[in-house]
């Protein structure tokens, strides 16, 4: 494929920072002495955060090589879960290039990746970065799915036919209609087909209000807007003796909002600053006065709401720095960890910029059943609809899933579920094709509503329940 000018320069510049900083080695083994980055005793990259139906927060990350080596060294896909945002536990590698066979003479890494889940089934959308024996590189994004977060997934689409223009950073949001997207690099979208393994119709550019795209897609939704951040364009390294210059075009997490997931969007400039930008209580590079990652630029942003709080997915070379020489330099810029914090809002819906720390976030306490099954309701008919109500339900901090059991079906259903009337604030939508359990994700589910469930259909339903309101644990 033929790379754009920014591409190959952006491609040029991290092989010199690999080139510089792959002659560290890693020596230290002492305990990593901060809270940020969450994961220590591996590098982790491009975290995908999502509450799945066992109401853990689970994050998919790309993995750096322990012994550097840059960007075509990422060859694994790892899964972590959590049940108080700063316990983590590992459960190892659910997708590698060894799962992918063996590829003889060519240099193939997998990037940035992202995780739903859907109807019983997780998938994962992966890009693919191959360097072929002609010299030639190509991009593309494929699907792998499983019925677990906790084992290994099987390719299902091993490229996307709907996803051409170099496919890179997949991110994948599901709206509360019912309707899954996929976003990827260039500012690019498309709406994912029924079987969530490739686009339906055609894909088309998203308008951010902004030219500074460069990579790193995510979208995510509160309160009725949609929010795309990315990581923006940026040209030369950070200077040492100024590392805040005003002519250098920065490394950051920037964002857009509006009224649809499609666009157009409002451009609203920073969510993350430059990696290091204003960190308090940290390390200090020697004879500066700032932290030896302020000096290294890959971000990549996600953003997960968990019991009434929204958090911030991104990554350092904080934990490079100390197992290289306990902070006295940056450390590799291919050797990343992700770090979470907080992602607060002012009063008109904008973003304050995150605060990053070395601490990280503090531990979540919930106190709530992992269900609530919803006893026998009033029907109300209307002339289009029936609607299933039930009074004063208590939400809590937030349930992520809901589901039923449909026992008679004629024809295919549409049933959204609403706080406080029949056309308040939508929470999620089932769409049911078939008799047996069907289900949907949930946003803004917490408090205490009065609940309507409305059918465009006739429908015979039973064992209607809100779920994963709280952590299981663990098998």
């Amino acid at each position: 494929m033929k790379l754009s000018l920014s591409s190959t320069l952006f491609a040029l510049s991290v092989l010199s920072a690999t080139a510089q900083f792959d002659l560290k080695k890693n020596s230290n083994t002492e305990p990593y002495p901060y809270g940020n980055p969450v994961i220590t005793h591996m590098y982790t990259a491009d975290a995908a955060p999502k509450v799945m139906p066992d109401g853990r927060l689970w994050m998919v990350t790309s993995v750096d090589h322990e012994e550097g080596g840059g960007y075509s060294r990422m060859h694994a896909i790892h899964a972590f879960s959590t049940a108080d945002m700063v316990n983590w536990v590992d459960h190892g590698c659910i997708l590698h290039l060894d799962d992918l066979g063996e590829k003889e003479g060519e240099d193939w890494a997998i990037w940035a990746p992202d995780i739903i889940y859907r109807d019983g089934i997780y998938y994962l959308y992966y890009p693919m970065r191959n360097l072929l024996e002609d010299g030639t590189i190509e991009r593309y994004i494929a699907v792998a799915e499983s019925d677990r977060m906790d084992q290994k997934f099987t390719v299902t689409n091993p490229r996307m036919a709907g996803v051409p223009r170099a496919g890179l950073d997949p991110s994948v949001f599901i709206d509360d209609d019912g309707v899954a997207y996929l976003y990827w690099n260039q500012a690019l979208m498309g709406l994912l087909r029924e079987d969530m393994r490739d686009i339906e119709g055609d894909y088309f550019k998203l308008d951010i209000g902004t030219t500074n795209f460069m990579e790193a897609a995510w979208m995510h939704k509160r309160d009725g807007k949609y929010y795309y951040n990315y990581h923006t364009k940026y040209d030369k390294k950070v200077d040492p003796e100024n590392p805040d210059d005003p002519q250098r075009r920065k490394s950051r997490l920037d964002y857009s909002m509006g009224d649809s997931p499609t666009g157009p969007l409002t451009y609203m400039g920073p969510i993350n600053y430059e990696l290091g930008v204003g960190v308090e209580n940290g390390p200090k590079l020697p004879g500066r006065d700032y932290v030896p990652w302020r000096l290294t630029q890959s971000n990549h942003g996600a953003v997960v709401e968990y019991h009434g709080q929204e958090y911030f997915f991104y990554h350092t070379s904080a934990l490079s720095s100390w197992r290289q020489d306990r902070f006295e330099g940056p450390g590799t810029w291919t050797q990343r960890s992700v770090c979470v914090d907080y992602l607060n809002y002012r009063e008109d819906g904008s973003v304050i910029p995150v605060k990053q720390t070395v601490e990280g976030v503090a531990a979540v306490e919930i106190d709530q059943p992992f269900e609530i099954v919803l006893q026998e309701a009033p029907v109300q008919m209307t002339e289009d609809d029936r609607v299933y109500f039930f009074s004063n339900v208590n939400l809590g901090t937030g349930y992520y899933y809901f589901d039923l059991n449909v026992l008679k079906l004629e024809k295919p259903v549409r049933a959204e579920i609403h706080q406080d009337s029949p056309d308040g604030p939508l929470m999620g939508t089932l769409l049911i094709k078939e008799e047996g359990i069907a289900e949907t994700s949930l946003r803004a589910a917490n408090g205490i509503h009065n609940i309507y469930i409305v059918f465009d259909n006739e429908v015979t339903v039973e064992n209607l329940r809100f779920f994963a309101g709280s952590p299981k644990p663990l098998k």
